[in-house]
């Protein structure tokens, strides 16, 4: 009993430690503080919502266009507080409610803290528990679609109250279960779909009665970010989203709204363009750095390198199919139409079309995969115990040097290197290279069969497939003008110490950098445009 009572009164202290923000953010907190003395809320005021996204990069760059925005008094800055479903927290009843309602609430605490130095209020929640009554009538709503689900299809169209979800609930679940593919009677899956229930009622609601102009978010995938963003499109908002690593921000619309840049005009704005050979020149230069074994500014993201050669080939690939693995966690649905559902189906697919067809292949699995994937990846060759598979640490200039015919990958950046390197791709997405040929990109599943089945006779011209590669390169990643160039190479260097802040001093640094790119010129052209929506006559 003693050591009972004894435990509860260490407790706050516990929950202080807990809440209180690290060195680096309370670093960058005093650098993005943009209160300008009480602000009195009154209905004439424009609104614009900002993710309270739980990580420093997001953090202090919301911070700084809000703190910008903020000298009109007209500017009324509100959050919306994202955290729901957990990695993990499925492992058992006790576990979910543990992490529903203690640590999402202990994390709420300290991150809606942290935004609080920009923004006035919170605009609201995925976590409050203010409407037991509806959220107990949207449980009731989940479990009736959940026993209804009878294929794949119909969670892929999944719909609630007008606003599609199914591909949200499909990647949340292989997200946070975590599991490679989604199991239509777990009950985690009800849950899911109960969460959406919930996001919708509530950003529905927000949205229609605040009307902000703008929204602020770092991703639409998965339900948390995913359902904000189409609902808020549907109430008219105009919602930027942060997500990309080649632009600072990118609009969304009703015919666009997913994060990632859009890929389908590459083709033809390039050969529009002057001076080419110069572009194409730039673009060689800058991918070059990649295929040496470096990180370019488009692979930022990676922990190591494709190319980073560690380790002699042993393994025959004179005339082989190579299958890139992905990271069977990540969304599936992070570009549109892809033809599978997640990329344990795509993997199951494509092996089982190229071993009935009698197609020598090999299988790389993903070079910055999580560890999670050991497992998945295990089972896989449990269940094709033919299947080769070559290290992750083998290059793919080894695998094309040591004779490699064609690239297959759901949509991944493998493509434009191999074409560089002479060799076609097989995707079936609606990848970043969709409008050049050197990928055979297909739009169903039967198209994918004979494009796998016709992958050892594709024969493709290498000259212009390099060429094509380097436009697609130049397009995707230095088609900016030189300050727009300078502010993405300076948050791409702040998003990657941002990753890597561990050390003490390291919070100041990052303070005085993001300090640096609050003065550059296209982040200030970017404030302007904001501002200039805030003030905007409404049509």
């Amino acid at each position: 009993m003693i050591k009972i009572i004894e435990k509860l009164a260490l407790l706050p202290t516990k929950i202080r430690r807990f809440c209180r923000p690290t060195e680096f953010e309370a670093a960058i907190r005093s650098s993005v503080s943009g209160k300008q003395g009480c602000i009195q809320h009154s209905k004439t005021q424009k609104v614009v919502l900002v993710q309270c996204v739980e990580d420093l990069y997001y953090y202090g760059l919301f911070g700084k266009i809000c703190s910008a925005l903020k000298p009109s008094q007209e500017i009324r800055v509100e959050q919306f507080v994202l955290r729901s479903a957990s990695v993990g927290e499925c492992v058992s009843f006790r576990q979910f409610i543990y992490f529903r309602l203690v640590i999402n609430r202990l994390l709420n605490i300290k991150w809606t803290r942290l935004y609080r130095v920009f923004c006035d209020r919170v605009g609201y929640s995925c976590s409050d528990l203010k409407s037991p009554f509806a959220d107990a009538f949207d449980l009731w709503r989940a479990l009736l679609v959940w026993k209804k689900l009878d294929n794949r299809e119909e969670l892929s169209n999944l719909t609630i109250d007008g606003v599609a979800v199914g591909d949200l609930v499909n990647d949340t679940f292989i997200r946070f279960k975590p599991a490679a593919t989604v199991d239509l009677k777990d009950i985690y899956l009800m849950l899911v779909i109960w969460q959406a229930h919930c996001d919708i009622r509530r950003a529905k609601k927000y949205f229609s009665r605040v009307k902000p102009v703008l929204f602020f978010t770092s991703y639409s995938t998965y339900v948390q970010h995913g359902i904000a963003v189409r609902v808020a499109l549907n109430e008219g908002a105009r919602v930027f989203a942060f997500g990309n690593f080649q632009e600072l921000s990118k609009e969304l619309s009703l015919t666009d709204w997913m994060h990632t840049k859009d890929p389908l005009t590459y083709a033809e704005r390039f050969l529009r363009m002057e001076n080419q050979g110069e572009k194409l020149a730039s673009a060689e230069s800058a991918l070059s750095v990649r295929l040496n074994g470096g990180i370019d500014r488009a692979t930022t993201y990676m922990k190591q390198s494709a190319y980073h050669e560690t380790e002699v080939m042993t393994v025959d690939v004179r005339g082989a199919v190579v299958v890139f693995l992905h990271d069977f966690f990540d969304s599936p649905n992070g570009y549109y139409d892809m033809v599978f559902p997640d990329f344990w189906e795509w993997i199951i697919f494509t092996i089982n079309t190229l071993e009935e067809n009698g197609i020598r292949f090999l299988i790389k699995p993903h070079p910055n995969q999580i560890e999670l994937s050991d497992e998945t990846l295990n089972n896989l060759k449990r269940r094709f115990p033919s299947a080769n598979f070559v290290s992750q640490n083998i290059t793919n200039k080894q695998l094309v040097s040591g004779g490699a015919v064609c690239a297959v990958t759901a949509f991944g950046t493998v493509a434009h290197e191999m074409a560089y390197l002479g060799i076609p791709t097989i995707a079936c997405a609606r990848h970043p290279h969709i409008s050049f040929d050197f990928c055979v990109t297909a739009g169903n599943r039967s198209e994918y069969a004979e494009a796998l089945i016709s992958a050892p006779t594709l024969k493709p011209d290498q000259a212009e497939m390099r060429r094509q590669s380097l436009r697609f390169y130049y397009m995707h990643n230095l088609n900016l003008d030189p300050e727009e160039m300078q502010l993405r190479d300076a948050l791409l260097a702040f998003r990657s110490h941002c990753g890597k802040a561990t050390t003490a001093g390291t919070g100041e640094k990052l303070a005085d950098e993001l300090e640096n790119i609050a003065m550059l010129p296209a982040f200030q052209t970017w404030v302007e445009r904001w501002r200039y929506i805030f003030h905007a006559p409404v049509v």
